[in-house]
């Protein structure tokens, strides 16, 4: 029990330095936008990106909300220019979402925040070290997606 309480402790440790770090990083690279967004609507953001144009149906049924909620989150993104909506060519009734050249730009920006902080997490490890972290992580993270 005293290990899992200790990997608490530092897991709590790092998402506290993560948030600070991607929150500094975002302020010194214009990426201040990405404050003004709620965690849901960054998180309709990647999940736009990463079904590459979904309906307002995959986004309910990726998020099991209903199709109101999609609506209004979708909105709201497309009002600050973030995403934008298209009919679809195959069902007229449907409408598919996608990033707008701003939107994929604040996902570019967090992304590098990420690779910002994944450095300072493993500049005090040698190459040996950062590679066994690496095969650490993989079978952790293998392990909770079962």
């Amino acid at each position: 029990m005293e290990t899992e309480a200790l990997i608490v402790q530092y897991i709590d440790r790092l998402s506290e330095s993560m948030r600070h770090s991607m929150r500094r990083y975002k302020e010194e690279n214009t990426g201040s936008e990405l404050f003004n967004l709620t965690i849901t609507q960054l998180h309709y953001l990647h999940a736009i990106h990463e079904l590459n144009g979904p309906t307002f149906k995959q986004l309910v049924d990726k998020f099991q909300v209903q199709k109101s909620t999609v609506t209004d989150i979708v909105n709201r993104l497309v009002k600050r220019n973030l995403v934008f909506k298209q009919q679809s060519q195959e069902d007229l009734r449907a409408f598919h979402v996608y990033l707008t050249d701003k939107g994929l730009g604040l996902l570019a920006i967090e992304n590098q925040g990420y690779f910002y902080f994944a450095h300072k997490m493993t500049r005090c490890l040698n190459e040996q070290e950062k590679e066994q972290f690496t095969t650490l992580l993989k079978k952790i993270v293998r392990d909770i997606e079962k």
